[in-house]
């Protein structure tokens, strides 16, 4: 059963009301203290708070006084679901440079013994394109099975994920790692503590209960800021590196692979980048990461 599946289900058996094909289209405040949605079809909906967890590019955050994450950062992605290939180990890969994906990445994870999952985001050039090249290369033979097209957000957060009778949550607060558009981790619990901070508003009798929102966006601060910044300075300096300086670094890296198996962590990526920049061998990289920068700068 799939995740989203299984929380529905255990949310209806809490008494949740599930409403399918009800896209929110318009957020508004009541000279009560409550706030209404007005969805697609014409019908109105009256709560004490909204929590928006749309995706990307939702609007409501706009119409709640917030602003909305930098939709310019949200790339067109590809993925294929690819069949009868040659023998698979259990390894993901990533593939780098300005013929592969420029400005990104193309990954490939594994989905059985001779079946893998491929997908490419990037903002220049056509990614089918570019996607179909790399597949063709590694996987001549295989079939492809299913196409899923979506988009990557590399934005990071917005400034501030609440308001009066309002949380924003997940993608459409920009919640995700800049460095790879994932956001599986940080919006899961984000949207736990958004859960928690809704329930308490709604059960409260004292007050407008907006202390419980702004709470909210103190805790998943607390908990992902610090990586999130440093993620973001990650992912500045990434997208201008050359295909050269790309080389460079991933050759310093290979002198290291036990360090990154010991202290990397996928959704906690602060760490490992820092403690890399402080490497003698990386930091001598600097001038050429700068170089590099300046020319993305002014291309």
């Amino acid at each position: 059963m799939k995740l989203d599946q299984f929380l529905a289900k255990q949310a209806i058996a809490s008494g949740v009301e599930l409403r399918t094909q009800a896209r929110a289209s318009k957020f508004e405040r009541y000279e009560d203290g409550n706030a209404g949605i007005g969805l697609q079809n014409g019908e109105n909906l009256t709560c004490r708070v909204v929590v928006d967890a749309s995706g990307a590019g939702s609007r409501l955050p706009e119409q709640a006084g917030l602003e909305t994450p930098d939709w310019s950062q949200l790339m067109p992605g590809l993925q294929y679901e690819l069949v009868n290939t040659q023998l698979q180990d259990d390894l993901v890969e990533l593939f780098f440079g300005s013929q592969k994906a420029p400005g990104f990445f193309a990954w490939s994870i594994p989905t059985g013994d001779r079946s893998v999952r491929v997908g490419l985001a990037s903002r220049k050039g056509n990614v089918k394109k570019l996607l179909d090249e790399l597949v063709q290369e590694n996987w001549p033979k295989a079939t492809t099975e299913a196409a899923k097209s979506g988009s990557v957000l590399v934005s990071g957060p917005i400034r501030r994920c609440w308001s009066p009778n309002f949380i924003v949550v997940g993608d459409a607060a920009g919640q995700v790692k800049q460095t790879t558009g994932g956001g599986i981790v940080i919006g899961g619990y984000c949207g736990m503590l958004a859960g928690r901070a809704a329930a308490r508003l709604a059960s409260s009798r004292i007050g407008d209960g907006m202390e419980f929102l702004r709470e909210y966006d103190v805790e998943w601060r607390k908990m992902f800021g610090s990586d999130l910044r440093r993620m973001r300075l990650a992912r500045k300096i990434f997208a201008g590196l050359s295909d050269e300086t790309l080389n460079r670094i991933f050759a310093a890296m290979k002198d290291h692979v036990d360090e990154i198996e010991e202290f990397a962590d996928m959704d906690f990526q602060g760490q490992i980048i820092s403690r890399f920049l402080r490497k003698r061998k990386f930091a001598s990289l600097l001038p050429r990461v700068a170089a590099d920068s300046l020319k993305a700068l002014f291309a």
